[in-house]
């Protein structure tokens, strides 16, 4: 921490962030309290006489944490959260007093992205000239003639404010709008281009490049190979199927749609093998610099993007000069810079398992080759040894980032080291194939027919490893953790990380030594006294077995599913009865979308009862695949009621 005071900035910045979003307490009082609180201790006990030694001593234990956390670290802590803490909730006003809902606008703006196809309308986002810093989505329709990538437009129309929260723990589109940087939408009545090509040169080539890439993805693959081609190599998962997303995402094989360090790394290689024999390798690593942040503009700027183009552009700077450079820095600085840009990126979920993958990578990998790799050298067979690394690579990255993804999905993978590990042998091959397929279709699409059936045999590959998503048990449910169950998870895996660390490391530096020694005290007190310890573990666990036969109150929740109703009940005797669940006669999946994450988010894993008030299908049609306690089988099955 003392050596990298960027990393503890970014820490400070995050918990200022998180501080503004989340709780409405001042942070500036709540430090004044703290150092308050601090210096009256600190005043009446310093000349308290020493004790003999105690093993829960508050002020020893103080000790050992100001060897890691001195004055310096804190003074950055506490600055950085308190400028991060006063600009978020200067954006958040910003946000709120934008314009009215139902307000009729007279804008001016850039369109700043390619269309999106909607059933009833055309979505673009443009960048209002008269307000700075915010975009507006903006909603065209279809008759009206499309708008290009750089149009400057005049438009008239109603501004529709973002909908928040409409359930517990569900949707906030403010929120996500934010976090794009989007101060809602405008419903467009009249649209007039006034010019065009009003961006700067670099961001308009990028995005020709981008569209002439996909026409060419399109012209020589099928619909269902371009569509996945698209989204390994530029991260746009628009054409992709629905079906095959949540294939993808049930296989936990998600993650190769999303651009990430692994794409970065074999770029990074292919452009290695290319250009280092014709320009020697200093200049292919500067000229990979600047092809890699080229790379960025074409992909748009997504947060692991940025994350790995960062750290892989440090990295290769720093051979350049000849420097080692150290990922924790690297880490600190593309996070900083992205939440300086942006703060409300830190409730992106990509960001969030981007960063929390590498972190777990980097803490917990070494930890788990020591346990698969034998200390024997002889009889080793290098594909099982690269195989283990692999496993490796994939387990530490989920141990980090398996509450974040119960959080947000509420489901676990049961075979996802089967399908990263398959996933591992063919991915290179489809990036650094596809990156040269890339290159040829932009300037010469002839010769990029020659890769094609090579692709299309590694992604026919990946598209029948995303079918382990139909085996038995590949998806199971679980109810949203709070973040008090997320925090002792990392503090508890961190620690073991530690301590085996400790135990199975030759050499120790003396704080290692001091929690050896600790831990070997807890050891001998717990011997001494296991009966009195054993005792109260049966006495917690008799009151927590006991509490679940307490008679509670009767809770009526009331769920908005749209059009239609839906109640849950949960009697005192904690039996859950759900009485209807909403429908459209929409394709939207009330049941999938709304009111199985409402009922995970609320803790439930089982319904008990189903009642159906009556057979309207705002009332009935939704889909629920929860297991009644009752019996053991679907309360109602895939399709709709």
């Amino acid at each position: 921490m003392k050596q990298r005071p960027i990393l503890v900035a970014v820490i400070g910045y995050m918990i200022g962030i998180l501080w503004g979003l989340y709780f409405r307490f001042s942070m500036v009082l709540c430090y004044i309290l703290i150092l308050a609180t601090y210096y009256i201790f600190r005043y009446f006990f310093r000349f308290q006489k020493k004790h003999k030694f105690k093993l829960f001593s508050f002020r020893r234990y103080c000790k050992y944490l100001k060897l890691i956390v001195d004055r310096k670290v804190i003074f950055i802590l506490m600055i950085f959260s308190i400028v991060s803490y006063k600009m978020v909730l200067f954006q958040n006003d910003k946000y709120d007093t934008l314009y009215q809902d139902g307000e009729m606008l007279k804008i001016t703006g850039v369109v700043v992205s390619q269309k999106i196809e909607k059933p009833y309308y055309n979505l673009y986002q443009i960048k209002v000239l008269n307000v700075k810093s915010f975009h507006l989505y903006i909603q065209v329709s279809k008759s009206t003639k499309e708008l290009e990538y750089g149009d400057k437009v005049k438009l008239q129309g109603e501004y529709k404010k973002p909908s928040q929260q409409r359930n517990y723990g569900g949707y906030d589109d403010g929120q996500y709008l934010k976090t794009l940087r989007i101060g809602g939408r405008v419903k467009v009545q009249r649209i007039e281009i006034v010019a065009k090509k009003q961006l700067n040169v670099i961001l308009q080539y990028a995005n020709q490049v981008n569209l002439k890439v996909k026409k060419g993805m399109d012209t020589i693959f099928n619909k269902e190979k371009s569509a996945i081609l698209k989204g390994v190599l530029l991260g746009e998962t628009g054409d992709i199927q629905e079906e095959v997303k949540e294939n993808f995402q049930i296989a936990n094989i998600s993650h190769i749609l999303a651009i990430s360090g692994m794409h970065i790394n074999y770029m990074i290689v292919g452009m290695q093998v290319l250009l280092k024999n014709t320009m020697g390798k200093k200049k292919a690593k500067i000229v990979s610099i600047f092809i890699l942040v080229f790379y960025t503009f074409i992909t748009g700027f997504s947060p692991s993007i940025v994350r790995a183009v960062v750290m892989g552009g440090i990295t290769l700077g720093g051979e350049v000069i000849y420097r080692k450079g150290d990922v924790w820095n690297s880490i600190a600085i593309s996070l900083l810079g992205m939440l300086c840009y942006n703060p409300f990126l830190i409730l992106n979920v990509g960001l969030q398992l981007s960063y929390l993958g590498t972190v777990g990578i980097i803490l917990f990998q070494s930890s788990i080759l020591k346990i698969f790799i034998s200390k024997k050298a002889k009889g080793r067979i290098p594909i099982f040894e690269k195989i283990k690394e692999m496993i490796a690579v994939s387990l530490s990255a989920q141990i980090m980032i398996f509450p974040i993804l119960l959080y947000h999905f509420n489901s676990i993978g049961v075979y996802f080291l089967i399908t990263n590990l398959l996933v591992s042998f063919v991915i290179g091959p489809i990036l650094i194939l596809g990156f040269f397929c890339m290159i040829l279709s932009f300037i010469f699409i002839s010769s990029a027919k020659l890769l094609v059936v090579p692709l299309s045999i590694g992604l026919e590959f990946l598209y029948l490893i995303s079918k382990f998503s139909e085996l038995p048990f590949s998806k199971i449910y679980m109810p949203t953790p709070n973040w008090i169950a997320i925090s002792l998870y990392w503090i508890g895996i961190f620690m073991g990380n530690q301590i085996f660390k400790i135990y199975s490391s030759s050499s120790l530096v003396a704080t290692q030594k001091r929690v050896k020694n600790v831990i070997a005290l807890f050891q001998f007190r717990f011997r001494q006294k296991k009966k009195n310890y054993l005792s109260l573990v049966v006495m917690i666990l008799f009151v927590l077995i006991g509490s679940h036969f307490v008679t509670r109150d009767l809770k009526i929740y009331f769920v908005d599913v749209g059009q239609g109703d839906c109640t849950l009940l949960v009697t005192p005797q904690n039996k859950t009865i759900l009485i209807d669940g909403g429908g459209t006669l929409t394709d939207f999946d009330v049941g999938k979308k709304t009111l199985l994450p409402y009922l995970l988010d609320r803790g439930f894993t089982q319904i008990d009862y189903v009642l159906i008030s009556h057979f309207d299908q705002d009332h009935v049609r939704f889909h629920l695949i929860f297991i009644t306690r009752n019996k053991n089988k679907k309360c109602c099955n895939r399709k709709a009621i």
